[in-house]
């Protein structure tokens, strides 16, 4: 293991993440407004403080951001909330020029829609949960793909079919923890090592060995957090 990088949701954790990782040596973070705390508009006092923590070296991206339509009786945001915050965090991406962790859930179309909206934009579409035809419309723009321990599962379906066929240089791996272990992990918390199960699972069906997908991957991180550059 080379770097962590730990991620940013909300007001609660910005802050705690950069102090985190000014004291941990490899530890990156990113700094977020998630869809679920996204019912409070960002007024110009938190405006001020997002903007001074991106600047920050050891933040290496905005996010996680994005929306969420996949509502819960513990999230429920309305869309056009969830919208607001999404436009105002893109627009804090391309100002510090880093990129964002895209959050997505039943929301591809409006999504893709907003980001049309911010030219310039580059990142990745976190533990993604599309099928193919998503995969290629965020290739098309030139985002990454990350893959958690869901490509794992037996009902994965359109995950498994976008993990077959998207290039290589832009995929990405994570845990997503402690949420989301791979299956034969089912009902655990997650943990960094788990990673194995969720390389191996991409190896065969690529028909790749495992070597190479973790050393591709692990390029593709560095590449678009620059984590060779993060201080």
């Amino acid at each position: 293991m080379e770097a962590v990088v730990n991620i940013g949701d909300d007001a609660t954790d910005n802050r705690p993440g950069v102090e985190l990782a000014e004291r941990i040596p490899g530890l990156a973070t990113t700094i977020g407004r998630h869809p679920h705390s996204a019912g409070d508009p960002i007024d110009a006092a938190e405006r001020r403080e997002l903007r001074q923590l991106a600047g920050h070296p050891s933040v290496v991206a905005v996010g996680e951001i994005g929306l969420d339509y996949h509502f819960t009786d513990y999230h429920r945001v309305a869309a056009r909330e969830q919208q607001q915050v999404f436009r105002q965090m893109l627009g804090l991406a391309l100002e510090v020029a880093k990129p964002v962790v895209l959050h997505t859930r039943d929301a591809f179309p409006d999504l893709l829609a907003i980001l049309d909206e911010f030219p310039g934009v580059n990142g990745v579409f976190h533990c993604f949960s599309g099928n193919a035809a998503f995969a290629a419309e965020a290739l098309a723009r030139g985002f990454y793909i990350s893959f958690a321990g869901t490509v794992t599962y037996p009902t994965a379906h359109g995950v498994v079919g976008a993990a077959s066929i998207i290039p290589l240089d832009h995929m990405l791996v994570e845990t997503d923890s402690p949420f989301l272990p791979p299956q034969s992990r089912r009902g655990q918390p997650n943990a960094p090592r788990y990673l194995a199960e969720t390389v191996e699972r991409l190896a065969r069906l690529r028909g790749a060995s495992a070597t190479e997908i973790g050393d591709a991957t692990g390029r593709n991180a560095i590449d678009l957090f620059r984590l060779n550059h993060a201080g």
